[in-house]
């Protein structure tokens, strides 16, 4: 329970760009030759070593390492004892959404870690986030890896690759056996068709969509507007502008005004096509329905109920498929959005007593 609080003060005390206090945090260089990469590390300023090791994997995001939600989930959980390395996935941080080098990236932070004797023995944690969770239960699942992994934490991930772009285009998702609808963050969308739009069988010509789209949402990331806001509408005319008219309708599927939505009808037509040409340029994306049982180790699962990227439900759907494949647990919070808080000023007693108990059963993850 001490750690618990130690995360819970850390997490509170974190603040963008500032030092969280009692956390040390550099900038390290992992793995040797062509295959090294950047990493962010943070580890407690004092304290016993050798300390549980932990990987964060950042999701499909410009800052990378330096998102903030990625920042402060780090800086708490340092605070509460751990070493917790973040690799860089160049990739991601340009929205290319390969997998493989994910998948290298917490290779070369595992064999960083192991080989740090300030860092305990007998295997580290992986957090996976966002589009990094599949990845990160992967990795577990691997025979080169599997025996160096103690536990998995997901946030705000998905199972399902087709729920969740059906929900980016149209805001749908099943609940309690019925269509329930939150306004789907534009973002997401923009991500998936920037990198396979162009590749649906007859969508060739549309590469100049998917690079706009690609565009708008490098945009986004940088200048860290709200991409459903009027804000957004410049943006969106700017990159436009760069689209043949032929294909602006298109475009504007996509990437309608702030005020209007997708069309139905043709979100409808287009989300099959769109999850065939991810699925077949990278299978990888979702889990494999082959997994066997006693691969994985325990398996944690954190999702915000007011997630306007990939809909809580989709963890739900995560932990049933996982029950026979590992001990997990799933906890849906009304406290987060995404990646951040949801903006609610009032917390139930009760629901900020269901986090805190979440809380320690990830921390029970390192056996610390």
């Amino acid at each position: 329970m001490l750690r618990t609080l130690r995360w819970v003060t850390a997490w509170a005390r974190a603040r963008p760009g500032k030092p969280t206090p009692g956390v040390v945090s550099e900038d390290v260089r992992i793995g040797s030759g062509e295959e090294a990469i950047l990493a962010r590390r943070h580890r407690p300023a004092g304290g016993r070593t050798p300390r549980p090791g932990w990987v964060i994997l950042h999701g499909a995001t410009i800052p990378g390492p330096d998102h903030l939600a990625i920042a402060r989930l780090a800086a708490a959980l340092a605070g509460a004892g751990a070493d917790v390395l973040v690799p860089e996935v160049r990739e991601w941080r340009e929205l290319q959404l390969d997998p493989a080098p994910a998948r290298r990236a917490l290779r070369l932070a595992i064999e960083h870690l192991e080989s740090d004797p300030g860092v305990r023995s007998g295997g580290v944690v992986l957090v996976g986030t966002s589009f990094g969770c599949p990845q990160a239960l992967v990795a577990a699942a691997d025979p080169a890896l599997r025996d160096r992994v103690r536990g998995v934490l997901g946030f705000g991930t998905y199972h399902s690759l087709a729920d969740t772009v059906r929900f980016g285009l149209t805001g749908q998702f099943r609940w309690q056996g019925r269509t329930e609808y939150l306004r789907p963050d534009p973002y997401g969308r923009w991500v998936v068709a920037s990198n396979y739009l162009h590749r649906i069988s007859g969508y060739e010509e549309a590469e100049e969509v998917a690079r706009a789209l690609g565009e708008l949402a490098t945009l986004a990331g940088q200048h860290g507007i709200m991409s459903w806001e009027p804000s957004s509408d410049p943006f969106k005319e700017r990159v436009m502008a760069a689209v043949s008219p032929g294909n602006r309708a298109l475009f504007r599927l996509f990437a309608p005004v702030a005020a209007r939505e997708p069309d139905p009808v043709l979100a409808n037509e287009i989300i099959p096509l769109l999850v065939d040409a991810a699925r077949a340029t990278h299978p990888d994306l979702e889990l494999p329905a082959s997994l066997p049982s006693g691969v994985l180790p325990p398996v944690r699962l954190i999702h915000g109920r007011h997630d306007h990227l990939i809909p809580f439900t989709e963890t739900l759907a995560l932990e049933r498929f996982l029950r026979k494949r590992a001990a997990v647990t799933a906890n849906v919070t009304d406290l987060f959005a995404h990646s951040k808080g949801s903006g609610r000023r009032v917390v139930r007693p009760g629901e900020a007593a269901r986090f805190v108990g979440a809380i320690r059963r990830v921390l029970g993850l390192d056996g610390g």
